[in-house]
């Protein structure tokens, strides 16, 4: 049970990391928190990333999605 709790935690962390890298966010620190909160970060990793985009971007501005 504990192995898998563990392994969890740490695959967590590496997904986190590599979203944070690919979102130009830090990676230590998501990695950090995927390996401490697990699956439950993810909500507030898709958080800080909805917000640093908004942002960057400036007030009154508009993004295109394709």
């Amino acid at each position: 049970m504990i192995v898998f709790v563990v392994s969890i935690l740490t695959v967590s962390s590496v997904v986190m990391g590599n979203l944070a890298f690919r979102a130009g966010l830090g990676v230590k620190r998501w990695a950090l928190l995927g390996l401490v909160l697990g699956p439950v970060g993810y909500p507030l990793f898709s958080t800080h990333k909805r917000f640093a985009i908004k942002r960057a971007q400036g007030k009154g501005a508009s993004q295109i999605n394709l």
